[in-house]
């Protein structure tokens, strides 16, 4: 498994109606430049200029400001970057701010890491983010963007529930809602959270439980927020849509006012993961930005033609030209020097810009293969569906031919759904008893965090229901074969898993260098080697994975089949 290479660390973007900062009186880019201006300040610990051109802070950092102008010689856009060169790693922190006349403004920060070591970093949101939006107070559709939670009583539950069905929203919105009883380490973590994710969320706490009742009221059990809870709901809620309920996560209060938990930093990086994959409005995606490499070759052209023009001068004119000419020649060598540096500069901006554009190849590849995959899950689940459809059909025409009526009338009665995230699928590990889920708890809740986790956790199911009708087989059938052989040629009434996904081995060359990653414990403690596993996914950065041990015969056996490990993909030879 291999991991595209990602530069582009943190994306924000801040779309800002009528392009103007009424509440503080200024327009759009005088805010913006004063909220940077405040962000270096704070950094640097003095004033820094922001004036157009390239601009060296200290020994690491270089800023570099740029302006566009409309037709009417109005700024219309304004580009401020700074680029710090440390020993770990390049970072590039953007701030992008337009005001045309013909689209909605918009903001946008962005924080690209070019690391030069193979060892992982961690990037952190930048603050100048909150800065914007605390100046700025942007909007998503008719939601206006905070730092904090916005309070909500029973009285505003009505607006909130506009902005959760606001067609035009375009960002997530993530609603606390506040415990009956107080709990000092949920309202740490909570307001922990708000800030981190400014920018990339609305941000709403339901005050009391009249609150939550009455947001229950309004859009049903299956979408609301219990006390203490988290919500965090995707764009185009339908509440009258029970199903469509599972799209949008919540975190429970005994996670958060567990200390031992870690799941609630969750929250924040998924709502800033999205943000990376969301598209950017047209008014950012086309605008440029004059060229100052260009700028400053025309300058030097023109230098460099008045001096020519001095050196062509006649001989009883030269002795009157001689001290012009020696300051041009000073003013021309100042020149080569600055051209020195900005081709240096210019250097260093194309071979970030190279590394930049490679990842976004891979990356670009990256999202094919995985797309390709789910086509083939999709294709294997159709399939699937389409066989026990007729089966189904075929056992209801002979049960009612025979006039057993009510045996159909049992055989459609509503069958348990099937979870929708790893922490749903953990507190139903009991319907399996024929398993023993012996993995670790807090790296399998920590797949929720990712996009994907609603097919994985239904796969996960799919694969653990096949393991436990296997084992049943054995026990109760006589079943002689292994699980492999059980999935490819299933007895009558078997529920399998896709053949293609189960690897009853690892390579060689992945078990010797890395087998220890692969010992888990087994029913009885003992921690032992699981090289079988399922696959929940087939490409992409996760892969996740469910390694388990037949030990279902045998001397000593358990009888039971352990499943040691639901987590992303160990490490392999092919892990980059």
């Amino acid at each position: 498994m291999t991991s595209p290479i990602t530069t582009l660390a943190y994306r924000s973007v801040l779309p800002v109606p009528h392009c103007t900062a009424r509440h503080v009186g200024g327009d759009l880019l005088d805010v913006v430049r004063g909220a940077f201006g405040k962000w270096l300040a704070e950094k640097y610990r003095r004033r820094v200029p922001l004036g157009s051109g390239q601009h060296r802070i200290d020994g690491v950092s270089l800023l570099t400001s740029h302006a566009a102008y409309a037709a009417d010689g109005s700024e219309c856009a304004m580009r401020l970057e700074l680029r710090q060169d440390t020993d770990e790693a390049t970072w590039r922190t953007t701030v992008t701010a337009v005001c045309p006349l013909e689209h909605p403004g918009a903001v946008k920060v962005d924080l690209e890491c070019f690391p030069n070591s193979p060892g992982p970093l961690r990037a952190g949101k930048p603050r100048l983010v909150q800065e914007l939006v605390r100046e700025l107070e942007p909007h998503d559709g008719v939601s206006r963007l905070s730092v904090q939670g916005l309070r909500v009583t029973a009285d505003n539950v009505p607006k909130l529930v506009d902005v959760l069905c606001d067609p035009d929203r375009t960002l997530p919105v993530i609603v606390a809602s506040r415990p009956r009883h107080p709990d000092p380490l949920w309202s740490e973590r909570v307001a922990a959270t708000m800030p981190r994710a400014a920018g990339d969320a609305s941000l709403y706490v339901l005050w009391d439980t009249d609150a939550a009742d009455a947001l229950r009221e309004a859009v049903g059990e299956h979408h609301r927020v219990t006390p203490g809870a988290v919500r965090t709901y995707l764009p185009e809620v339908d509440p009258a849509w029970e199903p469509d309920a599972a799209r949008h996560r919540w975190l429970a209060l005994a996670r958060w006012a567990d200390p031992g938990d870690r799941a609630w930093h969750g929250v924040a990086r998924t709502v800033q993961r999205m943000a990376l994959d969301r598209p950017q409005p047209v008014a950012l995606r086309t605008v440029s930005f004059p060229d100052l490499a260009q700028q400053g070759r025309q300058e030097r052209q023109e230098s460099m033609e008045k001096a020519r023009a001095m050196t062509m001068t006649s001989a009883p004119q030269a002795s009157e030209t001689e001290d012009a000419l020696r300051s041009e020649i000073a003013v021309l060598n100042e020149l080569l020097e600055v051209a020195s540096v900005q081709l240096d500069e210019a250097g260093r901006s194309v071979g970030l810009a190279e590394r930049a554009n490679a990842s976004l190849a891979e990356q670009l590849q990256a999202a094919a293969a995985v797309l390709d995959a789910e086509m083939e899950d999709h294709l294997l689940t159709l399939s699937g569906l389409e066989q026990a459809r007729a089966e189904a059909d075929a056992l209801r025409s002979m049960l009612l031919r025979q006039g057993r009526w009510e045996e159909v009338a049992a055989a459609t009665e509503v069958v348990p759904a099937i979870p929708v995230s790893f922490e749903e699928l953990w507190d139903r590990v009991d319907a399996f008893p024929h398993l023993c889920v012996t993995a670790d708890r807090r790296i399998a809740l920590g797949l929720d965090e990712h996009a994907e986790a609603r097919t994985w956790a239904a796969k996960a199911w799919s694969g653990l229901t096949a393991l436990n009708s296997y084992a049943e087989h054995i026990k109760q059938e006589g079943y002689a074969g292994g699980f492999h052989q059980f999935c490819k040629n299933p007895p009558a009434g078997a529920r399998v898993y896709p053949v293609s996904q189960v690897a009853m081995t690892e390579a060689a060359a992945t078990m010797a260098a890395y087998g220890h990653e692969r010992m888990f414990p087994a029913a009885d403690g003992r921690k032992v080697e699981m090289q079988a596993h399922l696959k929940l996914a087939a490409r992409g950065t996760v892969c996740p994975r469910v390694h388990f041990l037949d030990d279902l015969a045998g001397k000593g056996a358990s009888g039971l089949v352990s499943v040691g490990y639901v987590g992303p993909h160990l490490t392999n030879k092919r892990t980059n």
